[in-house]
């Protein structure tokens, strides 16, 4: 895994294939590695991985200033400039936290993104502008029940609460001690990224301005908040197309690989031959 320096922190990323370059922003409480299964079955590209602040093998935020998805898309940029891709066109995979992050770096035309792939962007409030105010609620509601018991250092009852709210009860007791251990480590990262999520300022007239190709794609067991955020994304981008993926809930890169990867591949095929419409 490649491996280079930025600002104060070490930055790592993975590079796997040859072809077209595709970038694959993850989601919090996890790492590039998320992609690994459903890049096993996009051999046609060249896939970029890297590892947000505080994840997989990048170091920390350590600025006083609290992180912000534009702090994680300018890291993302310095590693497509690491890649030699500086000047490239790319094509971007953002799932939940990595969605956001993929927003923000198209919005100040930080690279030069020909389309994106946006599976439940975690743009929560969206919902609070859209007058949804019972899920923003919900959002919120997850949001500080993590932070609130990060803050009293329960750390395992933070990961306890967030891990069973995504994956049902009962999730976090069933996983090994190894597992349990590797999101521990990930604590004040993710603290991190649900304070960059509530500060998202990411907006709806935001959204009107991204004339790129978009496929929007929802899980259909997600979570409401997060469904009505790609349904949001859905009528208001001006160039989106919108998928379901049956029987997923919200992590599907890791609970549905090959469904997510032959999205991804469709979507590049209607780029690619001039198909989008």
């Amino acid at each position: 895994m490649p491996e280079f320096r930025y600002g104060n922190a070490a930055v790592h990323y993975g590079d796997n294939g040859n072809g077209t370059p595709l970038l694959l922003l993850h989601s919090g409480g996890s790492s590039g590695a998320q992609w690994r299964k459903a890049g096993e079955k996009l051999t046609a590209r060249r896939l970029l991985t890297p590892d947000f602040y505080g994840y997989g093998g990048t170091d920390g935020w350590d600025s006083d200033e609290t992180l912000q998805h534009d702090d994680q898309a300018d890291l993302v940029v310095a590693a497509l400039t690491h890649a030699g891709l500086a000047d490239s066109t790319v094509d971007v995979v953002g799932h939940s936290y990595g969605g956001a992050s993929a927003v923000r770096m198209v919005l100040r035309e930080l690279a030069n993104v020909r389309s994106l792939v946006l599976i439940e962007p975690m743009l929560a409030p969206l919902l609070a502008e859209a007058g949804e105010k019972k899920l923003f609620g919900e959002y919120e509601f997850l949001a500080h029940g993590f932070l609130d018991r990060i803050r009293k250092g329960d750390e395992r009852g933070a990961w306890a609460f967030f891990i069973d709210y995504r994956n049902g009860a009962g999730t976090w007791n069933g996983f090994p001690d190894k597992t349990q251990m590797r999101f521990l480590g990930q604590s004040e990262a993710t603290y991190q990224a649900f304070e960059s999520n509530l500060a998202n300022p990411t907006s709806l007239d935001d959204c009107r301005t991204l004339s790129l190709p978009v496929t929007v794609v929802c899980g259909e067991k997600t979570t409401a908040p997060d469904r009505r955020v790609t349904e949001l994304l859905r009528d208001t981008l001006p160039n989106a197309q919108y998928v379901i993926i049956p029987d997923a809930e919200h992590m599907s890169p890791l609970t549905h690989p090959e469904a997510v990867a032959s999205i991804i591949e469709t979507h590049m095929a209607r780029i690619e031959s001039g198909g989008w419409s």
